[in-house]
């Protein structure tokens, strides 16, 4: 049984209504708890309100409440924003719907709490070494093994990793003053001359047209361990893997819709 699979059947029979039905706390909302699963926070009521205890002893306040702009939960989100656009997998297609952004959307309090700084380790994907937070380099591990297998019948995949883009990265996101998931070390750009993203050599007046050159094989290998990618977003990234493996796991999103 797969790592997601196996959370993702604990975690529904840790949300069962169940519970409820017999007197006992109602369960958390289910993106909640999955974040318990991968991650290690406590939940707790209070209250009233939900809020996620974090590894050190901070608390964030699971929902705020109220309804936000895209933009709005893009600079300030609470936990339940993080779950608000739903991730797909499958067949890689063109993504047309605006601000269709699965994962653009960081609650920066739980990266904290969960990648301290310093604990940034040396990954070796096909002989490029990259950086990367101590907590995710197993995950990624498993990744370069998937690719090795995948390359030995399509050796065009390595072309995208000669050379890589960042790794572990102290910088903002382009174009704002929020932190970037590489600041974490949790995340990983290939290489820049065979991906696309959606700021370069466009006005600000231009439409966004989504556009890639990533084959589904490398896409395939990093969302089987985990990690979400930059080419399932309107506004696209598509050289760009982020280490979120709750956002790949559908038993979160059961409860997301307002």
């Amino acid at each position: 049984m797969s790592g997601v699979l196996a959370a993702g059947l604990a975690l529904a029979l840790f949300a069962s209504p169940i519970a409820a039905r017999s007197g006992e706390p109602a369960p958390p909302p289910r993106p909640l708890a999955c974040l318990a699963r991968y991650y290690g926070v406590r939940p707790l009521e209070k209250d009233g309100a939900w809020y996620a205890v974090l590894p050190g002893g901070g608390r964030s306040l699971y929902d705020y409440g109220e309804e936000r702009s895209f933009e709005e939960r893009l600079r300030v989100p609470d936990l339940h924003d993080t779950f608000s656009v739903r991730y797909r997998r499958g067949p890689i297609h063109p993504v047309t719907d605006v601000d269709d952004d699965p994962g653009r959307i960081r609650h920066y309090p739980l990266f904290d709490a969960i990648y301290p700084e310093g604990g940034i380790v040396e990954v070796r994907l096909f002989g490029q070494s990259v950086e990367v937070h101590r907590k995710i380099a197993p995950a990624l591990a498993r990744v370069g093994k998937r690719l090795e297998r995948a390359a030995r019948t399509n050796a065009t995949l390595t072309a995208f990793f000669h050379p890589l883009g960042h790794g572990y990265a102290r910088r903002a996101i382009s174009g704002t003053a929020r932190a970037s998931a590489h600041d974490y070390g949790i995340a990983i750009d290939l290489n820049p001359r065979l991906t696309d993203y959606w700021r370069w050599g466009r006005r600000a007046s231009d439409p966004v047209i989504w556009k890639n050159r990533v084959p589904q094989a490398i896409v395939d290998a990093f969302e089987a361990e985990g990690f979400i990618w930059g080419g399932r977003w309107y506004h696209f990234d598509t050289g760009h893997f982020e280490y979120r493996p709750e956002l790949l796991d559908p038993a979160c999103y059961s409860d997301v819709a307002r």
